[in-house]
């Protein structure tokens, strides 16, 4: 074998290697991006969560107001 089917076939497979690791690093940014708007999702509900908290304590409390006023 030359030095140029040698030269020819590294060339290959390092281009085999740069194709696979661009898929990897696009599977794991879609893989990212899942996960960034799951969490997007969950921080959203924990927010609903949390001012519907805050709402029935604040309602808790002007009852509680009220009921010491009279």
């Amino acid at each position: 074998m030359s030095l140029e089917d040698l030269a020819k076939k590294a060339e290959e497979g390092f281009e085999k290697v740069v194709d696979a690791a661009k898929e990897k690093a696009e599977e794991a940014k879609d893989k990212l991006a899942e996960l960034a708007g799951e969490a997007k999702d969950k921080a959203e509900d924990a927010k609903d969560k949390a001012e519907e908290i805050a709402e029935d304590a604040k309602d808790k409390a002007e009852d509680v107001k009220d009921k010491l006023e009279k």
